[in-house]
């Protein structure tokens, strides 16, 4: 017995494609979010080439979908891993 369907095709991605004045932005709420691929640096300094995200034109504030997350979870996956300083933080709990 099989776990797989004879028939089953790959589920195909969808992306939404915003509107041509743009989606309302969350953070300043002005219609100018827009779908951009840039590059991008993350708040752990890490920077992404050509990442598919959402990006506000008046705030610069920049938003994830589930695509984009997946980019990031890929790129991270092929760097290599950092030696830590040697030095590690203790909690007093």
């Amino acid at each position: 017995m099989s776990s797989s369907l004879p028939n089953a095709q790959p589920i195909k991605k969808r992306r939404l494609a915003p509107p041509a004045t743009g989606w309302k932005c969350p953070a300043c709420g002005q219609k100018k979010l827009f779908r951009v691929n840039k590059s991008c640096r993350l708040e752990d300094g890490l920077v992404i080439p050509k990442l598919d995200r959402l990006q506000c034109q008046a705030c610069g504030e920049d938003f994830f979908d589930l695509f984009a997350m997946d980019q990031i979870a890929e790129f991270r996956r092929h760097q290599p891993q950092k030696k830590s300083s040697g030095r590690e933080i203790k909690s007093f709990a």
